[in-house]
């Protein structure tokens, strides 16, 4: 029973270290298949729920000899604190040629380079022409909640039968009060949804490599305390 709890214990922590984001695959059969995101506030190198976000997604066609894909979006401020959400985005594998948006977002952009160590993401939307995902004076309000909802196309330089979409990424800015000294920081998004099942996650080289680590540990832990492992009378253990 010890070593049970051992070889428990070290699985649990090896799913610790795992990181939790992971990529959305989105197969070109999908059509109306949806997905959610929690975004998380990281404001002034701090994590905090005081600022958040919804975002929920439908891929609804492919279009243009299988080189473009159409989804509708919805984004939601549910933030405690008030505050703007000024601008979404995320990263696609493979990179795109061309994007477009209409709606509340109605406005595409490329290669913003978002603060707080998120770094660049390839695609992000705004309210705004004027201004950049990383600044603007438009976006979503909370206190009371507001959402935006519209559609965007992203289109790749040959027909695909699957994508993905990874690191997505809020902006939040004018944050009162202010959350360690600052009034402006991002949210960070995780899956909490999944409709249909053929929309899946896929683990990161990072996640799939701590994986195999763990399961590596593991064995190790079995093999060396298998003499412990004694069979009792009408038990049977599987070689």
């Amino acid at each position: 029973m010890r070593s049970m709890r051992f070889v428990v214990g070290l699985l649990v922590a090896v799913c610790a270290m795992a990181p939790a984001s992971a990529g959305i695959v989105i197969n070109s059969n999908a059509a109306g298949q949806s997905f959610a995101m929690a975004y998380t506030g990281l404001v002034g190198g701090v994590t905090t729920n005081n600022v958040t976000a919804q975002g929920n997604f439908t891929f609804t066609s492919v279009s243009n000899a299988g080189k473009t894909f159409n989804f509708t979006y919805n984004m939601l401020n549910n933030s405690n604190y008030d505050s703007r959400l000024s601008s979404f985005g995320f990263n696609a594998a493979p990179n795109i040629s061309s994007v477009s948006s209409t709606g509340y977002f109605g406005y595409s952009n490329t290669n913003a380079n978002y603060p707080q160590g998120i770094g660049n993401i390839e695609i992000c939307f705004t309210a705004v022409s004027n201004g950049t995902c990383t600044g603007n004076g438009a976006g979503l309000t909370s206190n009371p909640d507001q959402s935006g909802s519209g559609t965007f196309a992203l289109t790749f330089a040959n027909a695909m039968s699957s994508i993905e979409l990874s690191d997505f990424a809020v902006r939040f800015q004018s944050i009162n009060p202010k959350i360690n000294g600052s009034s402006s920081g991002v949210g960070t998004g995780s899956l909490i949804g999944l409709d249909g099942g053929v929309v899946g996650a896929a683990p990161d080289p990072a996640t799939w490599m701590l994986m195999l680590t763990g399961f590596g540990l593991v064995g190790m832990a079995m093999r060396r305390r298998g003499s412990a492992f004694s069979p009792q009378p009408g038990v049977f253990l599987a070689r």
